[in-house]
């Protein structure tokens, strides 16, 4: 058996938690390869690695100096303090980097920093301890990535190359250590995945590979029913499948699904697990899962900042072409959409406010629906929180939508939208963005119990 294991931020944020993160790797003889993250905060208050990369590009375009840089290596200096002569390598390395200002990808070059670093002193830790493992650069072993920005994702086509070059690298060798979150592009440019992209770095690993599981260790014991930053105790999810936790992408995760991609459907179990706590099971995400007759759903979810934009047109479900006219002006502003809940005579479309700017700006965007699809009467718009209530439980039951619309009268908590997919695994309600929290302990006390 192969595992693949990615340990985050807060895992690695200390000397002391990444010695925890070693004695889970080193525990188990099948955990072949170790993804690492930039260290995140120590102590509440502290600032994450990634976080003082970013402002040290700000200070150094400004003086030509940086305090955020310093306190990168220092951090780093404290994790290694036995090793004087790293610590001035990764020194020259960073100071290179932000000099560089012409670089292709100058930014991502900044930020990758932070998880090169991390994967080069843990490799020299392991080295200490006598343990034979290799630090392995993403572009040794030909990891590409395509797209830009917001859309940056791995190139699928890669993964057979991938896995026969990190066979060969890792065939005498305890552990392998990779940096997550960058990898490279087409033209060999180093570039980094969207925040938080060392969950799919791992996942891509995993794919190459061909793990059996690949393990996302966190600060949680495994995945909640609902965002915990709302429910403080929402219960630990046992096993979900990959369907499941897309459906609930708005949860708050302790990562980010887009690390789904590159292991759905290809045998591999994703384990979210606490390094804090190692002997507890945490949450297994599968690609299929027994539903026992009592259950629901797995959770519920949700997120601010969406918009509904609402229409009006007469006979506008006899008129041929017009979800066509309508979703073009989308494709062509390369804006995706969320939900597209309709009447009779009216259309709506659920867009994430986050794409509403620049030259997308909303006045924009409401221009072209009048002008392209011949709407009669003033657009409607309203922003809105998503709520999302998940999992294949839903078809054994007849009453799972009464007791989510139940429990959201109870609270006074208005429905201003209902989509759902015709799997009935899923439903989405738009609720007032100052009722979100409401609205998600609502229904998670209607299904789970009050906490």
């Amino acid at each position: 058996m192969i595992k693949v294991c990615k340990f985050g931020g807060t895992s690695l944020a200390t000397r002391e938690q990444i010695e925890k993160s070693l004695d889970i790797m080193l525990a188990e003889d099948s955990r072949k390869y170790m993804v690492v993250s930039a260290p995140g905060a120590a102590y509440n208050g502290d600032k994450k690695i990634t976080d003082l990369l970013i402002k040290s590009v700000e200070e150094y375009k400004t003086s030509k100096k940086s305090v955020s840089a310093e306190s990168v290596i220092s951090r780093f200096g404290e994790i290694i303090p036995e090793d004087a002569e790293l610590i001035g390598r990764l020194h020259g390395n960073l100071w290179a980097r932000l000099s560089n200002t012409r670089a292709k990808n100058y930014l991502d070059s900044i930020k990758a920093f932070g998880e090169y670093a991390n994967a080069v002193i843990i490799d020299r830790i392991l080295k200490e301890k006598g343990i034979d493992s290799e630090f392995l650069d993403p572009k040794e072993f030909a990891f590409t990535l395509i797209g830009n920005g917001d859309h940056v994702r791995p190139d699928s086509r890669g993964y057979n190359k991938m896995g026969a070059i990190l066979k060969t690298r890792s065939e005498n060798i305890r552990l392998g250590i990779i940096p997550g979150f960058y990898a490279y592009d087409k033209r060999g440019e180093l570039i980094t995945l969207p925040r938080g992209g060392s969950d799919v770095s791992g996942a891509v690993i995993a794919r190459a590979v061909n793990a059996e599981i690949y393990e996302n260790w966190t600060d949680e014991n495994g995945l909640k029913r609902a965002d915990p930053r709302i429910i403080e105790d929402a219960e630990t999810i046992p096993e979900m499948t990959y369907i499941e936790a897309r459906e609930l992408a708005y949860m708050g995760f302790k990562l980010q699904d887009a690390c789904f991609g590159p292991i759905v459907n290809r045998g591999i179990t994703l384990n979210v697990k606490n390094t804090n706590n190692p002997q507890h099971p945490g949450t297994l995400v599968v690609d299929e899962r027994d539903v026992s007759p009592e259950e629901y759903i797995v959770g519920v979810a949700c997120e601010n900042n969406h918009l509904c934009i609402g229409m009006r047109k007469m006979y506008s479900d006899q008129e041929v072409g017009l979800g066509r006219k309508l979703f073009q002006i989308f494709e062509d502003r390369k804006l995706p959409y969320e939900h597209h809940p309709n009447g009779v005579d009216s259309l709506s479309v659920v867009l994430r406010g986050k794409y509403l700017q620049g030259d997308n700006n909303l006045d924009n965007i409401l221009n072209d629906i009048l002008e392209k699809c011949g709407v009669e009467r003033k657009i409607s718009t309203r922003k809105l929180s998503l709520l999302s209530v998940a999992g294949l439980g839903m078809n054994n039951h007849a009453d799972t939508h009464s007791r989510v619309f139940s429990a959201l009268a109870k609270e006074r908590i208005y429905s201003r939208t209902i989509d759902e997919g015709a799997e009935d695994i899923s439903m989405f309600v738009g609720v007032d963005e100052n009722r979100a929290g409401d609205a998600v302990r609502a229904v998670y006390n209607a299904f789970f119990g009050k906490k």
